[in-house]
C-alpha cells in the first residue's frame, strides 16, 4: 500500500492540467477510467473530479477504490470504515464537498494541508476544468475519507494554523479575538456599511463582518485593534483603521484592506499563536 505523501506527490504533479488544453477527446483521467468502465467516461464534458482521485490512487497501487461519482465513494468508504470527521483530516485524505448543503456530495479533492477551520486541497475539475490547489472552508466538507495508507501521515503545519489565503473571514477573526482577549465568535459586529469599500478582503458573504447603516455600534475586537494601531478606538473600521493596520503589519499603505494586507496579518497571527 502507498503512503499518503506518495499519493499527494502524484496529485501535485498533475497541477496545471486543463481539460480544454487536452488535445484528445475527453480528459486524461476520464480516458483512464474509460479503459475499465466504458467509453462514456472518456467523452468530452464528463466531470472528472472523482476520476482524478481514482487516477492518483491507482498510480500508487490502490486499485480497489475506483469511482466516477462522489456519493458512491462515500457509501463504500462508510462500508469499509474509512470515514473521519473533518477536524481529523490529514495530508492525503480524500475530501468530499457539498456546495448546496443538500446532503449529497458534489465534488472531491485531496487534503494537502489541514488548517484551522480551512483546508488546502488539490482538486481536479475545478476553476474551469483545471487541476489546481484550492483553500476550502470546513463548512462545505461533507465527508473525509482515509484509505489504509502505509504509515502515518504527519501534520504539515501545527494545529490551529491559519490558512494564509488573504480572506478575512470568521477563522481569521476568531484568531484575532483569541489574541486580543475579546469574545470568540468569529463576528466583526455592527460596522458602518459605507466603509465596506475600504475592505475588499472582508466584504464577501459569510465573512462574519456585519455591515449596517447609521446605527452601527462597532466591534470590541476592532476597538482593541485600534488601540494597538493608535487610532480612535470607536470600534468602527474605516479608512484610518485600514491605514493603521497596514502600517502595523508593514505593508503598502493605501487605505484599502485587500488580500496582500490580510495575508501579512495572517502570517503575523500564525507567528504569535505559535508562541502561545
Amino acid at each position: 500500500m502507498a503512503t499518503a505523501l506518495q499519493v499527494l506527490a502524484t496529485a501535485s504533479g498533475e497541477v496545471g492540467y486543463w481539460r480544454f488544453g487536452d488535445p484528445l477527446e475527453g480528459t486524461k483521467y476520464g480516458r483512464d477510467y474509460a479503459a475499465r468502465h466504458g467509453d462514456y467516461y472518456g467523452a468530452s464534458g464528463v466531470p472528472y473530479c472523482a476520476m482524478f482521485i481514482s487516477y492518483c490512487l491507482r498510480a500508487n497501487g490502490i486499485t480497489d477504490f475506483d469511482y466516477a461519482y462522489v456519493p458512491y465513494m462515500i457509501v463504500e468508504a462508510r462500508r469499509r470504515g474509512w470515514l473521519l470527521g473533518v477536524t481529523q483530516a490529514r495530508a492525503g485524505d480524500i475530501v468530499c464537498f457539498d456546495w448546496d448543503s443538500d446532503g449529497v456530495a458534489d465534488h472531491v479533492g485531496f487534503c494537502e494541508i489541514p488548517y484551522s477551520y480551512k483546508m488546502q486541497t488539490i482538486e481536479g475539475n475545478t476553476d474551469g476544468g483545471r487541476v489546481k490547489r484550492r483553500v476550502r472552508d470546513h463548512s462545505v466538507i461533507i465527508a473525509v475519507i482515509r484509505p489504509p495508507y502505509t504509515g502515518v501521515s504527519r501534520p504539515v503545519v501545527p494545529a490551529g494554523t491559519l490558512a494564509v489565503d488573504g480572506d478575512w473571514g470568521k477563522t481569521t477573526t476568531r484568531a484575532l479575538q483569541r489574541i486580543n482577549g475579546t469574545p470568540i465568535d468569529g463576528i466583526i459586529s455592527s460596522q458602518y456599511a459605507p466603509n465596506m469599500q475600504y475592505f475588499p478582503a472582508c466584504a464577501w458573504a459569510g465573512s462574519g463582518w456585519q455591515w449596517e447603516g447609521e446605527s452601527a455600534q462597532g466591534s470590541q475586537l476592532i476597538a482593541r485593534m485600534q488601540k494597538a494601531f493608535r487610532t480612535t478606538p470607536d470600534g468602527i473600521a474605516g479608512p484610518a483603521f485600514a491605514r493603521g493596520l497596514q502600517q502595523y503589519y508593514k505593508v503598502s499603505v493605501d487605505g484599502y484592506i485587500g488580500a496582500d494586507s490580510v495575508r501579512a496579518m495572517q502570517r503575523a497571527i500564525n507567528r504569535q499563536l505559535g508562541r502561545k
